[in-house]
């Protein structure tokens, strides 16, 4: 028989990492039962408040004989009783058995976890309709990723390479030869992708907390992946666990209109600039309307260079926008991850004209204008100029430090069929 199991919230900003603890779990139940597939790592809505990092679950499949069942359930709870960070106060950690096939309707309820806010009353209420079995430690919260963790169909996917660091090793700087990775990148991008930004010359698969990871890698190609991952220069590790995941697939953006949009939805949506570009604390905002509604959208200081883009933008545009939607000073805003520009309109200067008499420069003295070269005045009346725009018809996207881990970025095939696919 089909066993599937899910697990989640079992880190804490102290430590620990349930893909770490996942890892586990999957190495050992494959001693008694035989793995369908790679393990899942499946990540959820990436703004929802009460996370640790990337908003990660993880979930396995198994061919078991019935009889192994219990030993087997017994062993997940066993190790995540022992293993999860029960003392910290948001470690809420879920684990949910599924035997059989996985229906429809628990497909259905993963992607409301990937786009929206759902409730632990709404997960029990899904895992009872399908028959899951469900456990909670503390209030339980785990559960909402557990569950949908095995309800993903991957249809699309990509693959994530975690090495693990010894356990005497947690908490101390991390030993990865940061000129091994850069030649790693060199070799096998885009293969794999989002090691490094060239741009400020880091290394980005090394996570700076003290949980167990040492390294992440990730790609399209698996065997390209752990060649990658060989080929760097690095501390000894515990182990390593290859994913297949919902990373970089965009599986988090769906088109809706600004008059439905609720807080910690991720979307798309299109609409024209109704407000040009203003600027606090080096954030940069503007304001699209859509016919159903205005909403403020903005590139937030991290995303570096990113903003330099949202800053071209003027009144009368019209734009593709995606990103996540949470409230900044009491009002939804949505968190640009990337914009298409899709029809600019001309822009359009004021200059002063040359003098008529020496052809010199003039100068705006009042109600009118003088020459600098020869004194001639005239009446002050300025030129409409049409300028070139600097953007083009490309979808703009941040960073990749600043990039989520859903975010598909536009140098993988399909980077754009979300948007404008």
């Amino acid at each position: 028989m089909m066993l599937h199991i899910g697990i989640d919230d079992t880190d804490s900003p102290d430590g620990m990492c349930t893909t770490y603890l996942g890892a586990l779990i999957y190495r050992e139940i494959s001693r008694l039962a035989e793995p369908l597939d790679l393990p899942k790592l499946i990540r959820l809505n990436p703004n929802v408040p009460y996370k640790t990092r990337g908003n990660g679950a993880v979930a396995m499949s198994f061919e078991v004989d019935e009889e192994d069942v219990p030993k087997i359930k017994g062993l997940v709870l066993e190790m995540v009783e022992k293993l999860a960070e029960l003392t910290h106060e948001n470690t809420n950690p879920g684990a949910v058995f599924l035997e059989g096939e996985v229906p429809k309707e628990l497909t259905d309820f993963t992607y409301k976890a990937i786009w929206e806010h759902v409730t632990i009353e709404e997960v029990e209420k899904v895992a009872k309709d399908v028959n899951a079995e469900v456990h909670k430690f503390k209030c339980g919260r785990g559960i909402v990723g557990a569950l949908a963790a095995i309800g993903h169909p991957l249809n699309n996917f990509t693959y994530e390479l975690l090495a693990y660091r010894k356990r005497e090793l947690w908490g101390t700087p991390r030993k990865v030869d940061e000129k091994s990775v850069f030649e790693m990148d060199k070799k096998f991008y885009p293969f794999t992708y989002d090691n490094v930004d060239w741009g400020k010359r880091s290394v980005l698969i090394t996570p700076h907390g003290k949980d167990p990871v040492l390294v992440g890698i990730r790609g399209i190609d698996k065997n390209r992946v752990l060649l990658a991952f060989e080929s760097l220069v690095l501390e000894e590790i515990e182990f390593h666990q290859i994913f297949k995941t919902n990373q970089n697939t965009d599986d988090h953006l769906r088109f809706k209109l600004i008059k439905d949009l609720k807080n910690y939805d991720s979307v798309i949506i299109r609409g024209k600039v109704v407000k040009s570009y203003w600027e606090r604390g080096r954030h940069v905002f503007i304001e699209v309307s859509d016919g159903t509604g205005e909403l403020r959208v903005a590139a937030y200081e991290p995303t570096k260079e990113f903003r330099r883009y949202v800053r071209m933008l003027i009144e009368g545009d019209e734009i593709i926008a995606a990103g996540g939607v949470k409230e900044f000073e009491g009002e939804l805003t949505l968190n640009l991850e990337k914009f298409y520009p899709v029809k600019l309109v001309p822009k359009i200067e004021y200059r002063k004209p040359k003098c008529p008499e020496c052809g010199g420069t003039m100068k705006s003295k009042g109600d009118y204008l003088r020459c600098k070269r020869c004194g001639y005045k005239m009446p002050k009346k300025l030129i409409p100029v049409e300028v070139s725009r600097e953007l083009e018809r490309k979808i703009y996207e941040v960073p990749p430090d600043a990039r989520r881990h859903l975010s598909r970025p536009l140098v993988l095939p399909g980077g754009e069929n979300k948007m404008i696919g």
